[in-house]
C-alpha cells in the first residue's frame, strides 16, 4: 500500500510540474492547495479527482521545497542529458538514511521518467549537505558530472577540479603514499649532485661508525679502479683522454670513500672550514685530495696507505676510539702491515709482521702531539753542507747505481738533535735538508699529467735496485718520494698535481720492481722548490726527488 500511494503521489506531482511548466501562476495555486485552478483549465481530467491526495504529509514538502528553486531547475533543463546520467545516483542518496531495501527498489522507475527529473533534482539536493563527508569517496567521479553546474552549493564539488588527490587520499590509504612518494622523487632529482653525493658519502660513513671493525673492501675497490699511471710512448689523444676520464672517476669514488681514506675529519669537510685535526683550513676539495693553508703555507692531504692497497691484499679496518683506526693489510705471503691514523689521517703508527710473527717498526709517533706544531724551518740556523753539491743533491741521469746506494745511506749532512714525525719531516724542508737526495731527472712529466711514459720506466731500476739493497740492510727504512711542479698554474692545483707525481713514482716502484710499499711515503711540493727558477713551462720542474728519511725519524746519526 505504502509502494502505491508513493507511486500515486509521484505521478500527481509530476503532472502538476509538466502543467506548471507551460503556466506558473497556475503552478502557484497548485501549491498553495486550491485544485480548482487545474480543474477550469480541464474540467474533465480526471486529475480533478487526485488533489485530495497530494497534500499527504510527504509528498506536500517535496512538493513546497522546490517552489523557490524551480527556476534554477528550469535553467539546467536544457542540460537534461547530463542530468539522466545522475538520476538514477540522487534516488539512492535520498533514501539512503531511509531503509535500504526501499531505497534500492524505486531507483530504477525514475529512470524511464527522463523528461522528470526535475522532481527528483530537489531530492538529489536534499541530501547532498548530508553525505558530504560520507558520500563523496565513493561517488566523487561520477558527482563531478554534475559538478560544473553546482560549484558553488557543495565543498565536494568544489574540490572536484583537483579529483586525483581527494579521492585517492580519502578512498585508498596506499594510494597517497605512492602519489607522495612520487611527487618526493621530483625534488630530490632537483637536488644539486654535490648535495646528492654529501647524502651519499654521510649514509656510507654513517654505517661505517655504526660498524667498529668492518673489511675495507670499498676502499679496495677504489684503488682496483686506480687509473692507468704508465701510458705509451705513442699513446692517442683518446687514449690520452680516456685517462683523464679514468682519474676523474677515481677522484670521486675516493670522495665518496673519505671517510675511510682521509680520517674521520675529513668527512663533510667543505671548503673554508677550518679543522685542526686536517692540519689547517680547508681551501680546495679535489675529491681525492683536500688542500689546507696554515699560517700562510699549503699542505695537501691524502689517502696515507693508497699504496698499501695496490694488488691483490686483503684489507680490513677497525675504528678505534679517539677517530683513530687500525688498518690492517695482510698480503698472500703471509706479511701483515698494521697502520694507525688519527682522526685527521696522520699515520701515528706502521708495522710489519712476518708470518713468523716477527715485526719492524717502521713509523711510531704515538707518543708526539702533533697538534703541538713547531716551525722548523724557523727555530732551526740555515744548513750547513760540507760535501761538494753533487754529492748532497745527486742527479739520477748521471749517477750509478752504486752512486744513488751510497748516497741514500750516506750519514745526514748535520746531526740530528732529536728524533722527528713524519709530519715534522714532511712540511718541514729544513729538517729534510739535513739528509741527501736523488734528483730522479730521467723522469719528467708533461703539464697537468701524472702519468709517464713506458720509456721512463725502465730508467727508475737503479733507483729501486738502490732502495731495495738498502731495505735488505735495514727492513725498517723508510723512503720519501716527492713530486715536484713548474710554475704554470695555480699554487694549490700544483700542490695537487705534484701530490700526485709522486704516488705514481712510488707506484711504478711497487709495481714494476717489487718495493715493499709501507716502505715507502709521499709528498707533494707544488712549485715550492724550483730546479730551474722560471715562471715559464720548464720540464725540469716536474720531476721527483727520492729521500731516505729514516735517520730523521729514529734520531740516528749516522
Amino acid at each position: 500500500m505504502k509502494r502505491s500511494r508513493t507511486l500515486r503521489n509521484s505521478t500527481a506531482v509530476a503532472m502538476v510540474l509538466a502543467l506548471g511548466l507551460s503556466s506558473p501562476a497556475h503552478l502557484a495555486f497548485a501549491q498553495e492547495g486550491q485544485p480548482q485552478v487545474n480543474c477550469e483549465e480541464n474540467p474533465d481530467d480526471p486529475s480533478c479527482v487526485t488533489p485530495p491526495e497530494q497534500p499527504a504529509p510527504e509528498p506536500a514538502p517535496q512538493a513546497e521545497e522546490p517552489a523557490p528553486e524551480q527556476p534554477a531547475a528550469e535553467e539546467p533543463a536544457p542540460e537534461q542529458p547530463a542530468t539522466e546520467e545522475p538520476a538514477p545516483e540522487p534516488a539512492p542518496q535520498a533514501e539512503e538514511p531511509a531503509p535500504e531495501p526501499q531505497a534500492e527498489e524505486p531507483a530504477p522507475e525514475p529512470a524511464p521518467q527522463a523528461e522528470e527529473p526535475a522532481a527528483e533534482e530537489p531530492a538529489a539536493e536534499e541530501p547532498a549537505p548530508q553525505p558530504e563527508t560520507e558520500q563523496p569517496a565513493a561517488e566523487e567521479p561520477q558527482a563531478s558530472e554534475t559538478a560544473p553546474e553546482e560549484p558553488a552549493a557543495e565543498e565536494p564539488q568544489a574540490e572536484t577540479p583537483q579529483p586525483e588527490q581527494p579521492a585517492a587520499e580519502e578512498t585508498q590509504a596506499a594510494e597517497p603514499e605512492a602519489t607522495e612518494t612520487q611527487a618526493a622523487e621530483p625534488s630530490a632529482e632537483e637536488q644539486p649532485k654535490a648535495a646528492r653525493e654529501k647524502g651519499r658519502k654521510r649514509d656510507r660513513d654513517q654505517a661505517q661508525d655504526q660498524q667498529p671493525a668492518a673489511e675495507g673492501q670499498a676502499t679496495e675497490a677504489v684503488e682496483v679502479e686506480e687509473p692507468t699511471l704508465v701510458i705509451p710512448d705513442d699513446a692517442t689523444q683518446e687514449q690520452r683522454q680516456q685517462v683523464e676520464q679514468q682519474q676523474k672517476r677515481s677522484r670521486e669514488e675516493a670522495r665518496d670513500n673519505r671517510g675511510e681514506l682521509l680520517g674521520a675529519a675529513a668527512v663533510g669537510a667543505v671548503i673554508g672550514a677550518l679543522i685542526p685535526a686536517l692540519g689547517g683550513k680547508v681551501v680546495e676539495d679535489e675529491g681525492d685530495r683536500i688542500i689546507v693553508e696554515r699560517d700562510g703555507e699549503y699542505y695537501v692531504r691524502k689517502d696515507e696507505s693508497s699504496l698499501l692497497r695496490r694488488g691483490d691484499a686483503e684489507v680490513t679496518v677497525t675504528r678505534l676510539r679517539g677517530g683513530r683506526t687500525l688498518e690492517t693489510v695482510t698480503r698472500r705471503n703471509g706479511v701483515v702491515i698494521e697502520t694507525v691514523r688519527d682522526e685527521g689521517g696522520y699515520v701515528l703508527k706502521r708495522t710489519r709482521i712476518l708470518p713468523n710473527g716477527r715485526e719492524y717498526v717502521l713509523i711510531d709517533n704515538r707518543d708526539r702531539d702533533d697538534n703541538q706544531r713547531v716551525d722548523w724551518d724557523r727555530r732551526l740556523p740555515p744548513i750547513r753542507v760540507d760535501i761538494p753539491r753533487d754529492r748532497y743533491i745527486v742527479p739520477a741521469r748521471r749517477a750509478s747505481r752504486q752512486v744513488i746506494y751510497e748516497t741514500i745511506t750516506a750519514p745526514p749532512v748535520e746531526k740530528v738533535e732529536q728524533n722527528y714525525t713524519l709530519r715534522d719531516v714532511r712540511e718541514n724542508e729544513r729538517i729534510r735538508a739535513k739528509v741527501r737526495r736523488v734528483d730522479l731527472d730521467t723522469i719528467t712529466f708533461e703539464t697537468g699529467s701524472a702519468v709517464v711514459r713506458q720509456s721512463q720506466v725502465p730508467l727508475l731500476e737503479d733507483m729501486a735496485a738502490a732502495i731495495q739493497e738498502l731495505l735488505d740492510q735495514d727492513p725498517s727504512a723508510v723512503v720519501l718520494v716527492e713530486g715536484h711542479t713548474d710554475a704554470v698554474g695555480s699554487e694549490t692545483y700544483n700542490l695537487a698535481l705534484s701530490d700526485r707525481r709522486a704516488e705514481t713514482v712510488a707506484a711504478i716502484l711497487v709495481d714494476s720492481y717489487g718495493i715493499p710499499p709501507e716502505n715507502l711515503v709521499t709528498q707533494g711540493y707544488g712549485e715550492q722548490y724550483l730546479k730551474v727558477d722560471t715562471e715559464q713551462a720548464e720540464a725540469q720542474n716536474r720531476r721527483a726527488t727520492i729521500r731516505n728519511i729514516t735517520p730523521l725519524l729514529s734520531a740516528q746519526n749516522q
